[in-house]
């Protein structure tokens, strides 16, 4: 048996899931744990335990991939605990002005009243690197406490060059680095260097909790790797992380979004994730999640995510009182009040039991409503008490609990309050259905739905999400395994195939080993565009590991191992009137000038607003898709398609080729769409 481990990090649980991938997905084993918030080493140690704790029941080395999504980055930034961050910025004349302010980033809000602390160094880069002046800089940074250094250079995606060599500076002065093309290639300077900074202040973070992680994940016995969910639905290693955390800020929400289209099949749709503290909502169209620029406070970055919009409202949300009426629902959840939900108590604990106002954390306003039993013991009454005290959550349903308790609970509020016991329940689960209902409509809107079903997941959603499908009049899926569909997304997200050969193997067998790997991960399901292969040397064996990774299509139903589409079934899923074509491994679904490429289980990989060449004809396709605005000329972009790979140039490096006089590519020549 050889299974995969996915783990969620919630706002109430971390949960873990093994997953073996044969001719049906099983799950193996599942475990679920507090989040460990106030730990020393925060969350991870959470992960850490409901790892080592499967590793027990499925066997160490059963375990072929870990991959868990994160809050540790986004956790960061919203609690103010990143570092001090050394800017460099550099810049060419005639534009220095210009450069120097959109890289002198002043105050940046990380959070409410949360500024990240930034140093700044600004360098004249037109004649050439001044060498010691920035060594110089960079060793003042390193006298004023700077924890990180972001690299930020006007024009860099065209040339990485001196970004690089600043960052490789930085790093043998000790201190980590990130540049602004690492993390993007987008042209907006102001822009990366915000995404870099941002980066570099929570890389210290980072690196603590992927050495935890992995040391954790070791002393498991577990040898497999351990990757971590990015907020776009992809994946990275521990030292991509550590790299480059800022790219795992909403991993969690991507991971319930993936587990729901993976396990669902739907078209359009709203996911709601109910969790403990919070609801995630996100929207699916045409059997695709919506992405968007991940903002941090009123920062937009350069960084693309699925699109997944947060309100403080779900199962463990506890009630508000004010005036002996229901004032409100939340954001404080029993969890983070460190009590138990009513209606999973003994009937019996609850009786004589007495309405008492509370404020559960020092700063919450004092009309948090929770029950005191006459031994002293307290009870939260969440929306989850009410669910079940309303017959909503049904038999099966994660959040299911016999009504003995809950009605006991209501009944006990209803002698200190005005209403009877079903009105408060009712009030109760109507303020937090409004608060869910206003955001599920808001992203409906945005993603043009107008029939959705409504997936509820996580482990409130029997309880909330059925009630708010009903407020909606949506049709509701709740799919099995709901409350751990996260960690299921997860460890279905990454794919992953490596080879080995001895040290001596020439350059033909390194590229049979890369083609293979690529093929493997193919085979399993990847994405063509998702697919990175790197080469690695093994010194302790003396050979040379080929690596290949990719995740699976963000898409409905798109699991590892599934069945490449024949001909007829990729013209079935396009609109009439659409020509379709094979080019390598890859569809073409042209209409006029619209041309998608679908990959070989009919997934969109790019849209384009353009046209086919041939290699012949290039240069004309080129001049014809080229157009001027006044003084600025903007030229198309060209992709090039062999047997598995898809090459986007930009019309300048079209004379580049490394294609040239090939007969079995295809060339595309316009603009994305």
């Amino acid at each position: 048996m050889s299974v995969r481990v996915g783990v969620d990090v919630g706002g109430t649980f971390t949960k873990a899931v093994a997953m073996e991938l044969g001719a049906e997905l099983r799950l193996v084993a599942s475990v679920i744990v507090p989040t460990t918030h106030d730990a020393d080493d925060g969350v991870a140690e959470g992960i850490v335990e409901a790892v080592a704790e499967l590793a027990e029941q499925v066997g160490a080395e059963n375990i072929e991939l870990v991959t868990h999504s994160t809050t540790q980055a986004v956790n960061a930034l919203l609690e103010g605990d990143v570092g001090t961050v050394g800017i460099i910025g550099m810049g060419r004349r005639p534009d220095l002005k210009k450069v120097a302010k959109r890289t002198q980033l002043g105050e940046v809000e990380v959070a409410d009243d949360k500024p990240l602390r930034v140093h700044h160094a600004f360098f004249d880069v037109t004649d050439g690197l001044p060498i010691e002046d920035i060594q110089a800089a960079l060793e003042g940074f390193v006298a004023s406490g700077v924890s990180a250094v972001a690299v930020a250079e006007a024009f860099s995606p065209d040339d990485t060059t001196n970004e690089e060599v600043v960052a490789a500076m930085t790093r043998d002065l000790g201190l980590p680095a990130c540049t602004s093309t690492e993390l993007s290639g987008l042209y907006g300077l102001e822009l990366r260097t915000v995404t870099a900074a941002l980066n570099a202040s929570i890389i210290p973070v980072a690196v603590r909790t992927a050495a935890f992680v992995a040391a954790g994940v070791k002393a498991a016995g577990i040898a497999a790797p351990v990757m971590v969910m990015r907020s776009d639905g992809g994946a990275t290693d521990l030292e991509g992380f550590s790299a480059a955390p800022v790219r795992t800020l909403y991993s969690g929400p991507s991971a319930s979004v993936a587990g729901a289209l993976r396990y669902t099949g739907v078209s359009d749709a709203i996911v709601i994730e109910v969790g403990g503290t919070s609801s995630n909502i996100a929207a699916i169209r045409h059997g695709r999640p919506s992405l968007s620029y991940v903002r941090v406070a009123s920062h937009a970055t350069a960084l693309r995510s699925v699109d997944v919009r947060v309100v403080g409202v779900a199962g463990g949300s506890m009630l508000r009182v004010r005036r002996g009426r229901v004032y409100g629902v939340g954001p404080r959840s029993a969890h983070i009040a460190g009590l138990g939900y009513a209606c999973f108590a003994d009937p019996a604990e609850l009786d004589g039991a007495v309405l008492e106002l509370i404020a559960p954390r020092s700063g919450d306003s004092g009309d948090t409503a929770v029950l005191r039993t006459p031994a002293g013991q307290r009870f939260a009454i969440t929306n989850t008490c009410a669910a079940n005290a309303l017959g909503i959550s049904q038999p099966g349903d994660y959040c299911f609990a016999p009504a003995d308790a809950a009605n006991a609970a209501y009944e006990a509020l209803a002698r200190s309050m005005k209403l009877d016991a079903d009105t408060i329940a009712r009030h109760q689960l109507s303020a937090a259905g409004e608060a869910v209902c206003e955001l599920a409509l808001t992203v409906a809107a945005s993603a043009k739905l107008t029939e959705p079903t409504l997936v509820g997941v996580g482990g409130g959603a029997g309880g909330l999400a059925r009630h708010v499908a009903a407020m909606l009049g949506w049709p509701l899926a709740i799919p099995e395994h709901a409350e751990i569909i996260s960690s299921i997304g997860d460890a279905l997200s990454l794919i992953r195939a490596e080879r080995e050969r001895t040290a001596s193997a020439d350059a033909d067998v390194i590229d049979e080993m890369m083609a293979e790997v690529e093929a493997e991960v193919l085979a399993a399901g990847a994405s063509p565009a998702s697919i990175d292969i790197r080469l690695e040397e093994v010194p302790e064996r003396s050979t040379i590991r080929a690596v290949a990774t990719g995740a699976v299509g963000l898409s409905s139903g798109a699991l590892p191992g599934r069945n490449e589409l024949s001909d007829a079934e990729v013209r079935a899923g396009r609109p009439p009137g659409t020509d379709i074509s094979p080019a390598g491994r890859y569809w073409l679904a042209v209409q006029d000038r619209a041309i998608d490429v679908l990959d070989r289980f009919g997934d969109t990989v790019s849209s384009i607003d353009g046209a086919i060449s041939s290699e012949a004809d290039l240069a004309d396709a080129i001049e014809a898709a080229t157009r001027h605005r006044g003084p600025v000329t903007l030229r198309p972009s060209v992709w090039i398609i062999d047997d598995r790979r898809i090459i986007e140039l930009s019309a300048t490096d079209s004379d580049n080729n490394p294609y040239r006089g090939r007969a079995d590519v295809t060339y595309l020549v316009g603009r994305s769409r």
